[in-house]
């Protein structure tokens, strides 16, 4: 709440420096409004328990946050912020990296609420409700300005690097 608070309070023209990494998704953990803390954490925790795939735990993630899947790019419009990306992410998606808080998201309402039956997630009613409000969407691609993303790492980049290291060390 006090990276709203400080949101709220920054000039128009101020510009936004955003390093996303893995780890980001559990680090930016605020709930949407209606939304309790403690709910989104057990959510969370038996999606990953579950085996569902990190795309798909994402989506969930991002559709019940006030700040993933391109919320926190929306409340600092009309600034631009600039994001600087280290992925843990198999395939890089910008909107799965840290779920994509300053990219527009593809996803939806209800493949979320898909995800979650699918994997039988206990659900309160709040949270049926709140996936099957309009108020739960995510920012999508024509809803965003277009704000610049640079991804600086990747997994791949580490072991390539690892890769070379060793060889230069004679090690095959």
């Amino acid at each position: 709440e006090d990276l709203l608070h400080l949101l709220h309070s920054r000039r128009p023209d101020e510009q936004i420096f955003f390093l996303a990494s893995g780890g980001g998704s559990s680090l930016l953990a605020l709930p949407a409004a209606p939304l309790q803390f403690d709910e989104k954490r057990q959510i969370s925790a038996a999606l990953l328990r579950s085996g569902a795939a990190i795309h798909e735990i994402n989506c969930v993630r991002k559709h019940l946050s006030a700040l993933k899947g391109g919320r926190l790019a929306a409340l600092c419009e009309p600034a631009l912020v600039t994001t600087y990306a280290i992925s843990d992410v198999p395939g890089d998606d910008p909107a799965v990296i840290a779920s994509g808080p300053t990219v527009a998201d593809p996803t939806t309402s209800a493949q979320a609420l898909a995800i979650i039956e699918r994997y039988q997630i206990p659900i309160s009613t709040s949270v049926r409700q709140w996936l099957h409000s309009p108020r739960s969407e995510t920012p999508k691609p024509n809803q965003l300005l277009p704000h610049p993303f640079h991804l600086i790492a990747t997994a791949a980049n580490a072991l390539h690097a690892a890769a070379e290291f060793a060889r230069s060390r004679g090690v095959t």
